[in-house]
C-alpha cells in the first residue's frame, strides 16, 4: 500500500512536469480518433436502448397522473444527468482504460519508454499526457452525441410507439431542462474522462514487466476505476444538481 502512494506521488509528479514540456497534438488526435472508433457503437448500443427502457418505465408512472407531457423533459434529465455521463464512462472504462493500461505495460515490456528516453524524449510527454486528453476529450464527446440521439430514439419511441403527439413531445422537452443539467452532465463526463485515463495510464506504468502483467493491468483498471465512479458520481450529482440542499422545511 505505502508503496503504491509512494509510486501514485512520483506518478504526478512527472505527469504535471510533463504538462510544461512538449504537447504532441498529432499523438492527441490520433489516440481521440483511435478511442472513438473504438467506443462509438458499444455506447450506442448500450445507453440509447437504456434510455428508452427509462422512457418505458417513465410512461407507466405518468399514466398514473395522466402528466404525458412532463415525461419528455423527465427522461432528458436523466440522460444529461445520468445515463450520457455515467453509462458512457462505464463502457469506456471496459474499452478503453483496459486497452491503455494493457498497450502501456505491452510498451515498458518492450522497452519502449527506455528507447523514447535514450532519443531525448520525455514517455510521460509523448505516451501518458495524449492519452489522458484523448480520453477526457473522448467521454464529452460521447456525451454530447449518446445525449442528442437518445433524445431523438426517444422521440421515436414516444411519439410513434405510445402515441405522444409531436407537438406535446416538443413543447415541454425542455421544460424542466436548464443550463445546469447539461453543463452538469459535461462537467461529470469530462471528470471521468480525467479519472480513466490517470487510472489507466498509472496502473500501465507501475505495473509487473510481464505478460501476466499486461493483463492484469488492464483487470486493476477496470475495477478501480468502477469503484472510483461509484463513490464519485454520488458525490458529483449532489454538488452539482442541489442535493444537498434542503428542499422542505
Amino acid at each position: 500500500m505505502i508503496k503504491t502512494i509512494k509510486s501514485f506521488i512520483e506518478y504526478e509528479i512527472k505527469f504535471f512536469k510533463a504538462l510544461k514540456g512538449k504537447i504532441f497534438f498529432r499523438e492527441i488526435l490520433y489516440h481521440t480518433g483511435k478511442f472513438g472508433r473504438m467506443s462509438l457503437f458499444p455506447l450506442l448500443g448500450t445507453c440509447i436502448p437504456f434510455s428508452v427502457i427509462i422512457a418505458l418505465h417513465g410512461w407507466e408512472a405518468v399514466a398514473l397522473f395522466s402528466a404525458y407531457r412532463f415525461l419528455p423533459s423527465a427522461i432528458t434529465i436523466v440522460v444529461l444527468r445520468e445515463v450520457a455521463p455515467v453509462i458512457s464512462a462505464m463502457i469506456i472504462i471496459s474499452i478503453i482504460g483496459n486497452s491503455i493500461a494493457s498497450e502501456i505495460t505491452l510498451m515498458r515490456l518492450r522497452g519502449e519508454f527506455t528507447y523514447l528516453e535514450v532519443i531525448g524524449v520525455n514517455p510521460f510527454e509523448f505516451v501518458i499526457i495524449p492519452r489522458v486528453i484523448a480520453v477526457i476529450s473522448i467521454c464529452v464527446m460521447m456525451f454530447i452525441i449518446i445525449s442528442t440521439l437518445s433524445v431523438f430514439a426517444n422521440f421515436l419511441y414516444l411519439v410513434y410507439i405510445k402515441g405522444l403527439s409531436e407537438g406535446t413531445f416538443r413543447e415541454n422537452i425542455w421544460n424542466l431542462i436548464s443550463q445546469r443539467d447539461i453543463l452538469g452532465g459535461a462537467v461529470k463526463s469530462a471528470i471521468f474522462g480525467l479519472i480513466i485515463g490517470k487510472v489507466s495510464t498509472f496502473l500501465g506504468v507501475i505495473s509487473e514487466e510481464s505478460t501476466e502483467g499486461v493483463g492484469k493491468a488492464g483487470s486493476l483498471t477496470v475495477i478501480t476505476s468502477s469503484l472510483i465512479f461509484i463513490v464519485l458520481n454520488v458525490i458529483l450529482s449532489l454538488a452539482i444538481f442541489g442535493g444537498f440542499t434542503p428542499e422542505l422545511r
